[in-house]
């Protein structure tokens, strides 16, 4: 698909994606509109972005093929990077632009009959002009639990290379299934273990592809830990006074859910 199939109004700022990277303008994600003025060929595709928030200015995402010349020195940082180095409330509006770009890059093709989809306007809607199939951009709904005993939480480390911190444990939710449903299968699966009481707290859009993370609570009742060698390297318990290293809160829900148990446990606590 190409910046032809859905060229965004003109004079938005732009967000410029390169080989998994943001190029940054200083610290910002954001680019005057001139920035690509007479670079089209560089454009492999490209979607606007609408606000979601009053704060945040009307965009559009575009995925480079190449880096123009005028913008080869500037700064190429990997998408989940800026995540960490700027936290979530300035990467809100660079997620939603990666989501909406690897939305636009996995339905160029109608699923129903093969062939290439267009944009529809007013909206974002891709559609194909054949067989007139919609496809709304994908959100995958996930869980995630801070399993809770008392004074003690469970975090678990993943198996994945190179992580070191430990955390909530989290899945998707299957076709048919509740969220809460989906809580109490994942926690059993990955650790071997009974809740009860589940009960919803927050939610937190996670563009890696396109998750929506929902975060729960609940409350340990039986069993012991097994983790699942497949998914955690290793789960425990641990008094909310003494932690492992963690996510930040600023930048997950995880540690978001970890803080506030955490600190109202103290709390109750010193009472």
């Amino acid at each position: 698909m190409t910046t032809d199939s859905h060229r965004p109004a003109s004079g938005h700022n732009l967000i410029l994606f390169f080989d998994g990277c943001l190029l940054l303008n200083g610290e910002s994600p954001m680019w005057p509109s001139a920035a690509l003025d007479g670079w089209d060929a560089c454009t492999r595709s490209r979607v606007h972005v609408a606000p979601l928030q009053a704060e945040h200015p009307p965009c559009d995402a575009v995925q480079l093929a190449s880096v123009p010349p005028p913008l080869t020195h500037v700064e190429a940082m990997p998408v989940r990077q800026f995540l960490l180095h700027q936290g979530f409330d300035a990467f809100v509006l660079a997620g939603r632009a990666s989501q909406l770009l690897n939305w636009q890059r996995t339905h160029r093709f109608c699923g129903s009959c093969g062939a290439a989809n267009a944009f529809r306007s007013p909206g974002q809607i891709l559609y194909c002009p054949h067989c007139e199939v919609d496809y709304y951009p994908r959100i995958n709904p996930c869980i995630i639990v801070l399993v809770t005993r008392g004074d003690r939480i469970l975090l678990a480390r993943s198996v994945r290379r190179g992580a070191t911190f430990f955390s909530c444990l989290a899945g998707f939710i299957e076709p048919g299934e509740s969220a809460e449903e989906a809580v109490a299968r994942e926690v059993y699966e990955e650790v071997g273990i009974k809740i009860t009481n589940i009960r919803y707290v927050k939610s937190q859009p996670w563009p890696f592809p396109s998750q929506l993370m929902l975060g729960f609570y609940a409350d340990y009742v039986s069993g012991d830990i097994v983790p699942e060698a497949a998914e955690i390297a290793e789960a425990h318990w641990y008094p909310v006074d003494s932690l492992p290293e963690t996510p930040a809160p600023a930048i997950s829900v995880a540690g978001q859910l970890i803080q506030e148990y955490c600190d109202a446990a103290r709390a109750s606590a010193d009472l």
